[in-house]
C-alpha cells in the first residue's frame, strides 16, 4: 500500500479500487469472517489516511536526501 502513496488515492476512484483489492487479497487468505470484511477494510483505508501523510513525508526527505 506504501506504493500507492504517489498517487492522490484518497481521489482517484480507480486507485482506491486497487488498494481495497489488495485489502481483500490477505484477509481471504487468512480466512477473516467475510460478514466483517467490509468493516476491516473500511478500518484499514481511515488508517491508510491518517498514515499518508508521514509515508509521503518519508518518501520525500528519501528523494531529497539521495
Amino acid at each position: 500500500m506504501q506504493r500507492d502513496i504517489r498517487t492522490d488515492w484518497t481521489v482517484r476512484d480507480d486507485v482506491k479500487a486497487k488498494m481495497c483489492s489488495s485489502i481483500k487479497r490477505p484477509l481471504r487468505q487468512y480466512k477473516y469472517p467475510p460478514d466483517q470484511q467490509r468493516q476491516a477494510i473500511v478500518r484499514v483505508v481511515v488508517q491508510m489516511k491518517a498514515l499518508a501523510p508521514r509515508y509521503a513525508e518519508r518518501l520525500e526527505a528519501g528523494r531529497a536526501g539521495g
